[in-house]
């Protein structure tokens, strides 16, 4: 399928100079936040449909993942049409399944992600866990290939310096090793990226104050690290907390819009 053992336990356990293999690297630790992804999407169609808010105003960030994300559909649908090229023509490097699986799953999850980047916005959507995960696994489980890529270009360069300067061409080894760190590059800014919330949605179903509690527009990160609340802890540590110091209450938490529910079905049980 991609031209080397899946799994190899002497060379990742039984060593002292442990390694995933080449195929390993490509599948399993590329694959797996793309079958993630897949897998959750259906949380992010949620989010749209529950969302109270409306029309994210374009801005910096929204503008950036749109263009980054883009970036990765181009160097994707490179990486196919170069190995059609490079390996699929009359070349004698052979073309495996995994030269042309790799790059349509790739292209269709971040084709995928970038559908939603829009709709995001749409619907007033400032932040989603999917997404932020998607892009850290992604991110985290491509750290080992980075080593492979550097190990193997440097014996490469070793191996083309005792070459004439006429026998050195570019190769499909380095057309890999540069593909893979441009993507690399635009993973992590997309991580970067994602580790922050979209701009405030011009159309909303509550009135938002200057006073509102910031956990309605923080990020993933910051809701799940609690760091939104830093500012409070903060103030309270210096100083005793008065009233005026508290943010007001969620909207969603606030009587008007609990005491209705509740009677309706304090109401039908009386009944």
């Amino acid at each position: 399928f991609c031209g080397s053992q899946f799994w190899n336990a002497t060379e990742t356990w039984w060593t002292n100079d442990p390694d995933f293999t080449p195929c390993f690297e490509q599948t399993a630790l590329v694959w797996t936040p793309c079958a993630f992804y897949w897998v959750f999407v259906i949380f992010d169609f949620y989010y749209l449909k529950a969302s109270l808010d409306r029309n994210i105003p374009w801005n910096k960030l929204n503008v950036s993942k749109a263009l980054v994300n883009l970036g990765l559909l181009v160097i994707t649908a490179l990486d196919l049409i170069m190995a059609l090229i490079k390996k699929g023509g009359d070349s004698e490097l052979p073309l495996y399944d995994l030269d042309v699986w790799g790059p349509i799953i790739k292209f269709a999850t971040f084709l995928l992600v970038f559908i939603f980047i829009p709709l995001n916005r749409k619907y007033g959507v400032q932040t989603t866990g999917c997404q932020f995960i998607f892009w850290f696994l992604l991110t985290v489980l491509s750290i080992p290939r980075c080593r492979t890529e550097v190990r193997l270009d440097s014996e490469r360069k070793n191996t083309l310096n005792s070459q004439q300067p006429s026998e050195q061409n570019f190769s499909w080894e380095e057309y890999q090793f540069a593909s893979f760190f441009i993507f690399f590059t635009f993973t992590s800014i997309m991580l970067t990226l994602n580790c922050f919330a979209d701009g405030l949605p011009r159309q909303t179903k509550y009135q938002r104050g200057e006073n509102e509690i910031p956990e309605l527009s923080a990020s993933f990160l910051s809701r799940i690290t609690y760091t939104w609340f830093n500012k409070m802890a903060l103030k309270g540590y210096r100083n005793p907390l008065e009233e005026k110091d508290l943010w007001d209450l969620r909207p969603q938490d606030s009587c008007s819009e609990v005491m209705p529910i509740f009677a309706h079905h304090w109401n039908q049980n009386v009944r």
